[in-house]
């Protein structure tokens, strides 16, 4: 992959065509070798990432999504039938703006508005908006969850939000903690940023709208008693892995 990423060729060049290695490509290339042994993450060394076939710009200060966060791309094109739909679309924890512009993209007629507590997410999250040429319609605000600025009610509302427990970040493999772990951190027990989300979601949700939220496997027997929230359990959704990772939920 970094081979590849030098040299600009799809890998399998590598082994039909075996292109020239210069002095140049040789150093960068074990410059970067270097750091992987590290265990610098590839996409913050590729400076790329991908999700739900998309290509994204990484750097590091910046969560890497992940596969099963495509969960809940999943689950919005099943809650949602008309393609066409207008509707406004809330992404809390937007990271980088993967989730954003893919539901950009699935929904071409809605208004997508996402938020993220860190200045360099949403910094990079611009950016890959205006590479797939969104920003007229993907708005991207710095805010603790909600920005006041945005006043108004979405049909659907997004989020992967942190949702590790403290013992579980102490655990995590030298990799992640490469990884800004606010972005991985949900509090003692994983849940903090989630009580948040469903405190404030049934005042920004519409009626008949919807709330997908990313969570651990073992947290889904929090979300069958919802009452104090104003909000019930519609469906959840596994993983590619087989793992309860989406729950959907909705205004009672």
């Amino acid at each position: 992959m970094i081979l590849s990423h030098l040299l600009d060729v799809e890998r399998y060049m590598l082994y039909i065509n075996s292109p020239p290695i210069t002095d140049d490509v040789e150093k960068k290339f074990f410059r970067l070798i270097s750091q992987r042994c590290k265990h610098v993450p590839i996409a913050y060394i590729l400076k790329t990432t991908y999700f739900w076939g998309y290509q994204f710009m990484i750097e590091p200060g910046v969560f890497i999504p992940r596969p099963e966060t495509e969960t809940i791309i999943v689950a919005a094109t099943e809650l949602i039938a008309n393609p066409e739909a207008e509707i406004n679309i809330l992404d809390m924890c937007t990271g980088c703006g993967v989730l954003a512009v893919v539901l950009a993209k699935m929904f071409p007629e809605s208004l997508i508005f996402a938020t993220d507590i860190s200045q360099k997410a949403v910094n990079l999250a611009r950016k890959n908006v205006e590479f797939y040429n969104l920003q007229d319609r993907v708005f991207v605000y710095r805010a603790n969850i909600i920005n006041k600025k945005i006043n108004k009610k979405f049909y659907l509302i997004v989020s992967n939000p942190p949702y590790l427990t403290r013992e579980e970040i102490c655990n995590v493999p030298e990799e992640v903690k490469k990884e800004p772990l606010r972005a991985l951190n949900g509090g003692r027990d994983g849940m903090q940023v989630i009580r948040r989300i469903l405190e404030i979601a049934p005042e920004l949700l519409e009626k008949e709208g919807f709330l997908i939220l990313e969570i651990s496997p073992w947290q889904v027997k929090f979300f069958h008693n919802l009452e104090k929230y104003g909000l019930v359990l519609v469906r959840v959704f596994k993983d590619i892995t087989g793992n309860e990772r989406v729950v959907v939920l909705k205004p009672v």
